[in-house]
């Protein structure tokens, strides 16, 4: 639309770490454009040297720059209703984030960066740990979301994490979708059948 706020997401050409700032604006009915800078020789236009880099530029002209994937995943979901309205509920919905994000680095780490047993172990004990406090608590959800009834940021996260898992063929998988987890395996289902997230995907 014309004079409407228009966004772009610098990354590199695989969703990575910036598959959840594309889902919050595909899920907010936002139009945006993947660019794809050649890195390393980009990094220096960057704010700090790394990428996702989120711009947007509004009908005025004027360009709002971010950079840090949280940052840019909490501006967008406390801009487009993602993120509970009331500060306690708020709160928590950011615990469960914050924690998906500590599972999913403990991933990345261990897979792409230090393959090693160690890394192994404490991406497994992570995984394992945030699994069996957090299936009690999506099991007593009415709804099946983390918070109320309806997406919010930590379950797109969830979601995403269990994607990367599955895309990296690891055999904690079936730790998520299974008779053990069955509260878990329900909200992977839910987001699934949601056809906007799979827009997100390059």
């Amino acid at each position: 639309m014309a004079g409407a706020t228009t966004y772009t997401v610098e990354y590199f050409s695989i969703d990575g770490l910036a598959w959840v700032i594309r889902a919050l604006l595909t899920l907010a009915g936002e139009e945006y454009k993947n660019e794809f800078p050649d890195w390393p020789v980009y990094k220096e236009k960057t704010p700090f040297g790394r990428l996702p880099v989120l711009k947007e530029t509004s009908a005025d002209g004027s360009e709002f720059v971010l950079a840090e994937r949280c940052a840019i995943e909490l501006y967008l979901a406390e801009k487009y209703g993602f993120l509970p309205r009331d500060s306690k509920q708020k709160a928590v919905a950011l615990q469960y984030y914050f924690q998906l994000v500590d599972v999913f680095d403990t991933l990345v780490m261990y897979i792409f960066h230090i393959t090693t047993d160690v890394s192994k172990d404490r991406y497994l004990d992570r995984l394992r740990t945030f699994i069996q406090r957090h299936e009690p608590i999506l099991a007593q959800s009415k709804s099946g979301y983390y918070c109320g009834d309806s997406l919010t940021l930590p379950d797109i996260c969830l979601y995403f994490l269990y994607k990367s898992v599955f895309a990296a063929e690891d055999q904690s998988l079936n730790w998520f979708v299974t008779e053990q987890t069955p509260a878990i395996a329900k909200l992977v289902s839910m987001i699934e059948e949601n056809t906007n997230i799979k827009k997100a995907f390059l």
